[in-house]
């Protein structure tokens, strides 16, 4: 079983490549942002929006589905007063 393997072709290239000047090592952008209550409402789609809530001494993580005047509904049938909420980001 000593037999040498065919040669491969291999086409020279005389010419310098410049399609990958552009590269990015580094860490993806972050998405979320700061917003109000307000906010998420001016656009129709607030259906399922994933929101990160700070209130004075904890932060969760829910999926925003409707408001009432005075409350967030969640998800998980959850109401949030939005006069509790300090901070809330979209994720």
């Amino acid at each position: 079983m000593n037999k040498e393997l065919p040669k491969i072709f291999k086409n020279k290239t005389n010419k310098i490549f410049t399609n990958n000047n552009d590269i990015y090592y580094g860490e993806l952008q972050d998405r979320k942002k700061k917003v109000t209550v307000d906010d998420l409402f001016q656009t129709n789609e607030i259906y399922r929006t994933k929101v990160k809530i700070t209130y004075n001494n904890s932060t969760v993580f829910k999926t925003i589905i409707g408001r009432t005047q005075n409350n967030l509904i969640t998800l998980d049938n959850e109401i949030i007063p939005i006069s509790n909420i300090i901070e809330i980001e979209e994720i």
